[in-house]
């Protein structure tokens, strides 16, 4: 679809997919298609780092004229003066130039100056006579506009191509042939002798013809960068196109600023992308490379997203033969295909997430909606649709990753709302009516000493955690559940107060409760969470870490930690030490992990990291059971049970909106939505009184729950 601003959208949603990637391994890819001129799918990221430098390029040399104009000034000016350059004088202690700092008009000025002098010398000899640099200056007001003409006035084609086609006959040769012209420069010429009045018919007529001409430029100045743009090579697909999410940001971000693109910065790039990105789309092709990229082995076990950015139109072939075999084979893969319709038709219901094709939709949305990818409801964060007023289908207990936009400014928070629905995970929220969290977060220390590793019991608190939640997945579990203090008591009489290693204390004590232990890296442990199994995680800081550990999460128990933040103090005499928590979820920005000193500490005891390499030494422990590991009773009561427990946990999701709920307080009856707090201590709306929603269960501890995920 033609239009600058959705060309100029094309670099903010790739922004917006990759930026806080929560996993520094994570890999990515962005292929462009459409030319004006041949079929080409290339790719993105490259080719931007090379428009980028043919743009730095011509940035530099513009603002070397800038400079240069100022230096030249100055010299100048100190000549008139007959002074040398740089000339101080003392007032008190305190040494100052003489010179007035030089005003951007008088850059502007030595900048037409020259400008003037090279069309003189190059077929306009009566320039300075049609345009006098009174009038000029205010034509010409912005520096970087004069230096850019002066610019491209130092190039023999464009030169000769503004002489001809943007200055009137009277700059160049004089030509008094005819009639006309005579009486146009007699009656120029006279008009300085008639008084105010001629001289104000003089320049009146003078900036007039200046604007045109300006206008005129800067007209041949885009013509002349687009001819240029159309000539520039992008750089071909290859497995090069991939990689890691930081070095795309890089890229972008260097190429348009290091905050969050602009409309201007943006524009800079379009120069030079915008003549490749109109044309044909050769969609298929684009898709086919795709499954290329996402078969290269090391990817096998990568959790892999294709956004696709279409108005599906593609005018490569569509007949269901082809793009159906290409979805099928990305569903091999494993890719999770979000289809992104872009079209300039109002949308009834843009905010809908649908699961059945609608009837009345043209083809081009159909065929967007019939390559997206099937996602049952469970999976998709539920809270945070309600929350953004989002409406989703759930017909036969799924809806498809279509989404519609008419608008570039909705990019944004589709792209936000694409990535939750892949990204977001947690690994509670079905657990809610069989637990107390409270157990985890605010019992843990009771009577034991330090909360560092150095000297304490956050081994057995953490390895306890995972033990007691993996057990109770285990529907009739023969021989019951071992309570959760009973289970940190045992791992305590074993290895002491004093600290063990979590990951010894696991392998350990797991075969005793038929439970396997794995130490796995970031991407496995994020995979346990969207398979709803908490991680145990360990790690450990020097003292000045700990120190900003600490003072962060009082100033911002919300906020997300980074790594630079944490090494941002490199003296301190406290002591190092290591720390056990566990991992509960995360989402396109951000790991969540469960810590165990009290919910008044951090977010309600939780607290969140950037990714993986935040904390130093990070690593996970994956507890959990196998089919084999259980006994034939268990295996009958999962098939019993399982159905109606996940039944109802849907039932839960999908009331969310209309649920209500009565305060044991005030007895008042309101909707779960309405009530704020969070977990442990839920805020009625109608008497203000909080209690702990947890140990209530249902559809409250459920909305508060997944509204404590959402940032």
């Amino acid at each position: 679809m033609r239009g600058e601003k959705w060309a100029r959208s094309i670099f903010k949603i790739v922004d917006e997919l990759i930026k806080h990637d929560v996993s520094s391994s994570n890999q990515t890819f962005a292929l462009a298609f459409g030319s004006p001129l041949y079929p080409k799918v290339f790719d993105l990221f490259h080719t931007v780092r090379k428009a980028y430098h043919e743009v730095k390029k011509e940035q530099t040399q513009i603002e070397d004229i800038k400079e240069r104009a100022s230096k030249q000034w100055k010299l100048m000016e100190s000549y008139r003066y007959n002074l040398p350059l740089q000339v101080f004088v003392f007032d008190g202690e305190e040494p100052c130039n003489i010179f007035e700092p030089i005003s951007e008009c008088e850059i502007i000025q030595h900048i037409l100056d020259e400008a003037l002098k090279i069309l003189e010398e190059n077929g306009a000899p009566r320039v300075r006579h049609w345009g006098k640099m009174n009038v000029l200056l205010k034509v010409v007001d912005d520096v970087t506009t004069a230096a850019t003409l002066l610019h491209y006035l130092q190039k023999s084609d464009f030169r000769e191509e503004f002489v001809h086609e943007c200055l009137p006959k009277e700059c160049r040769e004089s030509s008094l042939n005819n009639i006309h012209d005579f009486g146009f420069e007699a009656a120029y010429a006279a008009a300085g002798y008639i008084g105010q009045c001629g001289q104000d018919w003089q320049t009146r007529v003078t900036e007039e013809s200046v604007k045109e001409a300006i206008e005129k430029g800067k007209q041949l100045v885009a013509k002349t960068r687009w001819k240029k743009a159309a000539e520039f090579q992008v750089t071909d697909f290859s497995k090069a196109a991939i990689m890691s999410v930081q070095d795309a940001s890089e890229i972008l971000h260097t190429s348009v600023g290091d905050e969050k693109p602009t409309n201007e910065q943006v524009d800079e790039l379009l120069k030079i992308i915008e003549p490749l990105i109109y044309g044909t789309t050769p969609l298929m092709k684009a898709m086919c490379h795709s499954v290329d990229l996402f078969s290269f082995p090391e990817f096998a076990n990568h959790l892999k997203l294709l956004f696709i950015v279409s108005d599906g139109l593609p005018t490569d072939e569509i007949y269901p033969p082809k793009w159906v075999k290409i979805c099928q084979n990305l569903t091999v893969l494993r890719v999770i295909i979000v289809s992104c319709f872009i079209t300039n038709q109002n949308l009834s219901d843009p905010c809908h997430l649908y699961s059945i094709e609608d009837k009345c939709w043209e083809h081009p949305a159909k065929f967007m909606f019939r390559m997206s990818s099937t996602i049952t409801t469970q999976k998709i964060p539920r809270t945070l649709f309600v929350k953004r007023k989002w409406k989703i289908d759930i017909d036969n207990n799924e809806t498809r990753l279509f989404f519609q936009v008419n608008h570039p400014d909705l990019v944004r928070e589709v792209c936000d709302m694409a990535k939750s629905v892949v990204q977001e995970k947690d690994s509670l929220s079905d657990m809610l009516s069989t637990v107390d969290l409270d157990l985890y977060i605010n019992k843990s220390n009771d009577g034991f000493g330090a909360k560092r590793q150095h000297g304490g019991t956050c081994y057995a608190n953490a390895s306890a955690a995972v033990l007691h939640l993996a057990v109770k997945r285990i529907i009739g579990r023969d021989g019951g559940y071992p309570d959760f203090f009973e289970l940190r008591r045992e791992l305590i009489d074993k290895y002491g107060e004093r600290g063990a290693s979590t990951k010894k204390v696991l392998e350990a004590v797991c075969p005793k409760y038929r439970l396997k232990c794995n130490v796995v890296n970031a991407i496995d442990a994020m995979q346990a969470v969207s398979e709803k199994r908490p991680v145990a995680a360990r790690f450990y800081l020097s003292g000045a870490q700990w120190d900003q550990f600490s003072q962060f999460y009082k100033e911002n128990p919300k906020g997300i930690l980074t790594r630079s933040y944490l090494d941002s103090k490199h003296h301190s005499e406290s002591k190092p030490g290591g720390h056990a928590v566990v991992l509960t979820s995360y989402d396109a920005q951000s790991l969540c992990l469960m810590n165990s000193w009290g919910d008044d500490w951090a977010n309600n005891g939780f607290f969140r990291v950037q990714n993986a390499n935040t904390l130093p030494g990070l690593k996970f422990f994956d507890v959990f059971w196998t089919l084999d590991s259980l006994s034939k009773e268990e295996k009958t009561a999962y098939e019993q049970q399982g159905p109606k427990i996940a039944a109802k946990l849907m039932r839960s999701l999908q009331g969310l909106q209309e649920a209500r709920y009565k305060c044991p307080w005030c007895s008042v009856e309101s909707r779960v939505v309405d009530y704020s707090g969070h977990l442990l201590r839920a805020k009625c709306p109608s008497c203000s009184k909080t209690f702990n929603a947890n140990k209530e269960g249902g559809d409250l501890a459920l909305n508060l729950y997944l509204t404590s995920l959402m940032h």
